[in-house]
Order: C-alpha cells, then structure tokens, then sequence
C-alpha cells in the first residue's frame, strides 16, 4: 500500500555553480558546467518519490519564472503541488549553491523569497488526516509568509496524531526560540547534524546535547555524522550504524534531506531502526558522489547498488 508524506515549506531553487575555492575578488572562473534545479525541502520530496513514497508538497513559490522551475520538476515527478501558493507579486526563493567538486565543500548564498501571507489551505486537513507522516525543514520556521500556514498544519496533525519529523538544518538557531521549542514538542523524530545539535541545546555538544534533546519532546532523534553515518538516540537506547564508504565525494548538498527521506521511507514501511540507518546511510553516500540533489536526487536503482555492494539486505518494498 502506497505510503503518503506531507511536506511543508522550504521550497526553492537551488543554481549549483562548481568553482574552486577560494573564490577571491576580482578573480573569474569558467564554469564547466551549471545545475538549475528544485532544492531544500524537494531534494527530500524527490527521494521519497524515487522510493515510491507519495508526496503532498504544501508552501509558498513565486509567482515568477523561478517559481515555475521549482514546481514543474516537481509535477512532472508526481508531487501533488495542488498546496503550493504563487500569489500575485511574490517571489521565490533563490539558493546560489558553490561547490568545490575537488575537496566535496560547498557554501550557500540564500535570498528568502518575498510576498502576503500564505492562506491555510482549504482541504489540506482532510489530507493531512489521510497521511501517514508530516515532514517540516526548520527553515520554514523562518519563512515569514508560511509560518502560520505551517503552525496550523502541524498542530492538526498533532491534534489527529498524524507523526511528525522535523529536520533541524543549520538555520534553526536564526529562528524564533519559542518556535523551535514548540515545534520540538510536538515532534516524534527530529533529524540533525553534530554541529546543529548545540544550536537546539543550549550550546551542548556530543552525548550530552542528545540527552537533552530527549527531555524537550522527541521520541527519537536521529544524528547525521556524514562520513562517520548516524546515531539512533531514544531515552532508553542509541543505535550507532557506519556510513558506507564512498571512493569520491564529489558534492554533499542535500544530502542531508535525501537522507531523512530514505531513513522515513523505511520507518513508514515497517522497517527496524537498523535498517532505516542502513538505506539513508546507502542514499546519503550516492547523493555525495553527484552533483547537487533535486532532480539529481538518488534513485532506488542507485540506493540498492550500494547495498548490494556491500552485502546487505534491507527489507524494503522497492519501486518497480
């Protein structure tokens, strides 16, 4: 049976630009090559659709060209974008991506799109009821013209005990505290980095920002290592699974949210804790050795292979 997510916010278009760092002033670089394509929150939509997860994308684009090159991606792909607002003279959000494919390192330039605020969308409840899980990157909580929108979403679907998962990102410290204190409250598993891990606790690191994190309202947390793989942390058991090894990181953006999508992906299909690291470990290492996420998001084709290659077998229900 088909698996649906409702993802809210964090819509944008990402331009992927390699250069070699530095870039100083004053000096030019050719590129050899450009990437346009849907970013942020899409880079998870895109892998939940490559593993055959329904997708219901609610936010806010542009009513602007840029706009359109977020959305028809997403469309042509089969995500319901029915709850996705271009209101007249809004802008969208803009994500100048520069990547260093020598050394895997990037830095991005963001310019958060402008516009009214986002009306609550009529007949989002019912379909939120109707899903198995609401998916929220915390830079919506930073998306002026759809926090309200997303309050409202996530509370209805706390109410109706919809579960949530909330992507902590390297901005939650720039949102309101109070937000991201209640959004942690009402969260069932909360995805996060080792450096994002002090912005969320008081500046505590290691094993002791995850025991905090277990007091504020998670019923898990799940810890991004990058290379290193990930932490499973609940208040009675951490689960630690290595990464899978890559020969070249080519470009780590988004792999991050191509991660969150396979590891609930698993979760939705019944799979243990174990092997849901196993699958977003597999999906992060193929995401790091393209460029770019979106439309390059990783295939399920591609995810097994790296399973494969090293002998393990999870039990997932892959798309045909």
């Amino acid at each position: 049976m088909a698996k649906t997510i409702v993802s809210i916010g964090d819509l944008v278009l990402d331009i992927v630009a390699p250069v070699k760092f530095p870039v100083r002033r004053g000096d030019h670089q050719r590129l050899p090559d450009c990437l346009s394509t849907p970013g942020g929150a899409a880079n998870f939509i895109l892998t939940a659709r490559n593993l055959g997860i329904d997708v219901v994308a609610v936010g806010a684009v542009g009513s602007d060209t840029h706009g359109e090159a977020i959305l028809r991606p997403l469309r042509e792909r089969g995500v319901d974008t029915r709850y996705v607002a271009a209101l007249p003279d809004s802008t969208s959000t803009l994500v100048l991506t520069l990547t260093d494919r020598s050394v895997g390192e990037h830095v991005f330039l963001g310019h958060y799109g402008e516009g009214p605020d986002v009306p609550y969308p009529d007949g989002l409840d019912a379909v939120i009821e109707k899903s198995d899980a609401v998916f929220l990157m915390s830079y919506t909580l930073l998306e002026k013209r759809v926090l309200a929108l997303a309050v409202r979403a996530l509370e209805h679907a706390y109410k109706v005990g919809i579960p949530i998962y909330l992507d902590a990102g390297p901005l939650i410290g720039m949102a309101d505290q109070e937000q991201v204190k209640w959004a942690l409250q009402h969260t069932h598993l909360f995805f996060l980095t080792d450096e994002e891990a002090p912005l969320v606790t008081q500046g505590l690191q290691s094993d002791n920002a995850y025991a905090s994190l277990m007091h504020q309202g998670p019923k898990y947390a799940v810890v991004k290592h990058g290379p290193k793989g990930c932490t499973v942390v609940t208040n009675d058991w951490w689960l630690a699974n290595p990464a899978f090894a890559v020969e070249k990181v080519t470009d780590t953006v988004g792999a991050g949210d191509c991660f969150d999508a396979a590891f609930l992906a698993g979760l939705l299909h019944g799979l243990e804790m174990e092997q849901c690291a196993q699958l977003a470990n597999a999906t992060g290492s193929v995401n790091a050795q393209k460029i770019g996420a979106g439309v390059n998001a990783p295939t399920a084709a591609e995810i097994r292979a790296v399973l494969d290659k090293a002998g393990e077998q999870v039990a997932y229900p892959w798309p045909k």
